[in-house]
């Protein structure tokens, strides 16, 4: 069902195709991973060529891709689609030599333990080694036509995009400063980057993915491409609960009473789930001029790719949204 606030998945992946490098975030537990899969998949399946790179040190990213653990480089899952754990170590001394221009002389540096303990003193240094190589390998060297960093939860992600500007305002001029500038300059321009936000139909993550848009926009300036709301019941067919009491009261299926009361019960709690969702939905659309994409509800956590396969053939045929 399709509402004047939401879109079909292939509405928001052809938003997406005009971005480099899409940051998929949320509040923790909301299912981000799982959509940066999604999204993924659904770029790949379109011919584009698509890293899914994570901050996430489980293996629900592996699992969903078929992999047992991930690796901290590049391991290509099916056509066009490549996964990778990114570890801050790595991506500090593959971004010095990206910065220093020098593998040996960022060796040098790097491997010494004496400049490795003063590297870790230095507040938002590694959430930005690994904003930095992400951001280069999509902007710079675009050896992706995406990137799809599915990084930390929104507090901690808001810390990290925080970083090139507080390096911009605090680090004089140097090699540093000045892939700090491009690094934000990218993070400001929508032709480059964009946001896609993921929350629940539920009060608390929904409060929290409003105020990550508002923040992402008018702190860093990362404009916001799309929304997944993750396991949305559809809204009920208009009447259900009164034919389901009027069938349910009928002497020949009175036996059958219980069933239709849990069935009405179902629906009475999807009436209520969109009676808070439509005004929020309103409001996002007004704020950010994005419809959202409802992905509906499935039984248990995917576990392998036909698990999300499942999922994106429900989305490709119309789903929830």
């Amino acid at each position: 069902m399709e509402l004047a606030t939401t879109q079909p998945f292939s509405a928001t992946l052809a938003t997406l195709r005009e971005r480099r490098l899409i940051i998929v975030s949320g509040k923790g537990g909301v299912g981000r991973t799982t959509m940066a899969a999604l999204l993924g998949r659904g770029l790949a399946a379109l011919g584009r060529r698509v890293l899914v790179a994570t901050t996430g040190l489980d293996a629900r990213l592996a699992r969903t891709m078929g992999q047992k653990l991930l690796s901290t480089t590049p391991v290509q899952v099916v056509d066009n689609l490549f996964v990778q754990r990114l570890e801050p170590a790595t991506c500090l001394r593959e971004y010095g030599v990206l910065v220093l221009k020098s593998e040996r002389l960022a060796r040098g540096v790097f491997d010494n333990t004496v400049v490795r303990g003063l590297m870790r003193a230095i507040p938002g240094l590694d959430d930005f080694s690994v904003l930095g190589k992400v951001w280069h390998e999509a902007i710079r060297e675009r050896t992706y036509d995406h990137i799809i960093f599915d990084g930390p939860a929104s507090g901690h992600l808001m810390l990290s995009l925080s970083v090139p500007g507080a390096i911009l305002k605090a680090v004089p001029a140097g090699p540093l400063r000045a892939e700090a500038s491009l690094v934000a300059g990218s993070l400001r321009d929508p032709r480059d980057t964009c946001a896609v936000l993921v929350t629940l139909p539920e009060a608390w993550p929904l409060r929290e993915c409003a105020e990550l848009q508002a923040r992402l926009q008018g702190e860093v300036g990362v404009n916001v491409g799309g929304l997944m709301l993750n396991r949305v019941a559809a809204p009920p067919p208009l009447g259900l609960r009164a034919a389901l009491s009027s069938w349910a009261s009928d002497d020949g299926l009175a036996g059958s009473r219980r069933a239709f009361d849990h069935l009405a019960a179902v629906a009475e709690r999807q009436r209520e789930q969109w009676s808070a969702l439509d005004p929020w939905l309103e409001g996002w659309c007004a704020r950010t001029g994005r419809k959202a994409t409802l992905v509906p509800s499935y039984p248990r956590a995917l576990e392998g790719p036909e698990d999300l396969g499942a999922l994106l053939g429900a989305l490709d045929h119309g789903g929830a949204s």
